[in-house]
């Protein structure tokens, strides 16, 4: 009996565990420093002036951060944005998650004070506006960084390149591997993340930024609201369902 209803339950909680990811995805609200500027974005189309960020040191980008509700995550994360006109560039993704390098450093065997100086020594040389490989594929789908001017000009070769992943990762989900490979978790996670340098989400949300020093960042995404809803009879129209 526990045999047959175990795996009932665990497809359950799956079910609601993606049901309550989308439904954090559908708003935006965060408090972000420091920015100053008003623009209001829909989709890739930007107006405005915004200067959202900043840097310690030349390079670095590390000073833009937030708090709140953005990219289907409650807390902390790294914003930086630039409108200036039509034109300019956007990103995002959370802190204080897990990454690769993070999980790499735990395993190995050396000493605490090892891992922090590794740890400065990192900090010290990657930007702070460096998108991470997050250990969770969805943090990786909702993170993004871009040039506003790329939904306009994408080169031939970079086109190609694009599809050609897509059709990869098209083929090796519609075979009967097995999913618990590493070879093929990797494959997947290196051709699940938002190939284009954004999720798909990315192109329907609404928002507006307004900043003195202190900005606020309201936004919502029809396409995330409509997920929800058909996710509701268990389809995932924007393949966020990790």
């Amino acid at each position: 009996m526990l045999i047959v209803v175990l795996p009932n339950l665990i497809g359950c909680a799956t079910y609601l565990q993606n049901r309550k990811n989308d439904l954090k995805d559908i708003l935006t609200a965060g408090i972000e420093t420091p920015g100053y500027g008003t623009g209001i974005r829909i989709g890739p189309l930007a107006a405005g002036f915004v200067f959202q960020g900043g840097e310690t040191s030349s390079g670095k980008k590390d000073l833009g951060k937030g708090y709140g509700l953005r990219g289907g995550n409650f807390g902390s994360y790294r914003a930086q944005q630039l409108i200036f006109g039509m034109l300019g560039s956007d990103t995002f993704f959370p802190l204080n998650v897990e990454t690769q390098t993070s999980e790499a450093m735990e395993n190995e065997e050396i000493s605490p004070e090892m891992k922090e100086e590794l740890k400065n020594l990192e900090n010290s040389k990657v930007p702070g506006d460096q998108v991470p490989e997050f250990l969770n594929e969805r943090y990786n789908i909702k993170s993004h960084k871009l040039r506003f001017l790329s939904f306009y000009n994408i080169p031939i070769a970079e086109r190609r390149k694009r599809k050609k992943e897509e059709f990869y990762r098209r083929f090796i989900e519609e075979q009967n591997f097995d999913r618990n490979d590493p070879s093929i978790q990797n494959a997947l996670k290196i051709l699940n993340k938002s190939k284009d340098g954004y999720p798909k989400s990315f192109l329907y949300q609404i928002e507006v930024y307004l900043g003195i020093y202190v900005g606020l960042r309201f936004g919502i995404n029809p396409a995330e609201l409509l997920d929800f809803i058909v996710g509701l009879a268990g389809l995932d129209l924007l393949e966020d369902d990790i």
